[in-house]
């Protein structure tokens, strides 16, 4: 009872919620770039919060079914199709056995979910099934890897009630670092009172930005631990916004942290699109994301 890959397109891996625990390791936190889509994709289903999924990066990802189950699509749209027929997003959809799933053509963002009923029961690294290339844990799917995953006759078909639009300008709320006070005010009124720019360096590391540079002192830091959302400010007065594959440490001063749920619309994001900045309470960051959690029942 499976699925086999028969093109893994640009590139495509396991993803789960992440690795929790292992920083003190030296792990990164891992798991789906864009956390709403990943969410909704095993909320449709049904499926336990961390129930792992496919993620891929733009088109040319087509994988046959196996079995009889069900499967939801979210995050970008990349033209999905089964048997070449376009097929909707955000809602269960009833797959049989030797259909062909295809994801053929980007239109908005860049990372798609494909969740199955019951998720993808793959390997386990350190607690997690998420892959991580940069740390050498797993590796991206290959043309005919077969994803094990169980066979269902029944399900209730929902849809989502809210689709984001990832190509709505967005601005990034962001808490404020303890380090925060080492900026000056001319420094701060930079950076919230412009749009940058999304360079092409940008992956599941971190997102590198442009724009006019913050005027900072260079001096040696020791490095210290990081965490996903941190926003460096580099020596080139320019941010670094770490992503779910990002170090544990770093040596650049952090000027906040973006709210975690945001981050999600900064990976549908393309090169050249532009992102603004602003203040966000800690209180408030809390409230939206107790509200999340009980929503998808998130227990961690």
């Amino acid at each position: 009872m499976s699925f086999q890959i028969i093109n893994p397109g640009f590139s495509s891996s396991i993803q789960d919620y992440g690795r929790t625990g292992y920083k003190k390791h030296g792990l990164s936190q891992s798991g789906a770039m864009d956390e709403i889509a990943y969410c909704e994709a095993n909320s449709l289903l049904d499926n336990k919060f961390d129930d792992a999924v496919v993620e891929t990066v733009f088109e040319g990802l087509q994988i046959i079914s196996k079995i009889d189950t069900f499967i939801s699509v979210t995050g970008a749209n990349l033209d999905f199709r089964i048997n070449n027929k376009k097929m909707p997003m955000w809602e269960s959809i009833k797959v049989f056995k030797d259909d062909i799933l295809s994801w053929n053509k980007t239109i908005e963002g860049n990372y798609s979910y494909l969740a199955v009923k019951g998720g993808f029961k793959t390997d386990i690294f350190f607690g997690s099934r998420s892959i991580n290339i940069r740390e050498n844990i797993g590796k991206k799917l290959k043309k005919k890897d077969i994803l094990k995953c169980k066979s269902y006759k029944d399900l209730k078909l929902k849809k989502s009630k809210n689709i984001p639009k990832y190509n709505k300008k967005k601005s990034l709320r962001i808490l404020p670092t303890y380090q925060f006070r080492r900026f000056n005010l001319e420094q701060k009124k930079r950076f919230f009172n412009q749009f940058y720019k999304i360079t092409n360096l940008n992956n599941r590391t971190g997102y590198r930005l442009k724009g006019r540079p913050i005027i900072i002192k260079k001096n040696e830091m020791i490095s210290e631990g990081i965490s996903y959302g941190s926003v460096q400010i580099s020596n080139d007065g320019l941010p670094i916004i770490l992503m779910k594959d990002a170090p544990t440490i770093g040596g650049y001063p952090k000027i906040g942290t973006v709210f975690s749920l945001d981050l999600s619309f900064l990976s549908q994001k393309k090169e050249n699109e532009k992102i603004h900045f602003e203040p966000m309470e800690i209180e408030q960051a809390q409230l939206k994301r107790q509200i999340f959690n009980r929503h998808f029942e998130i227990n961690l």
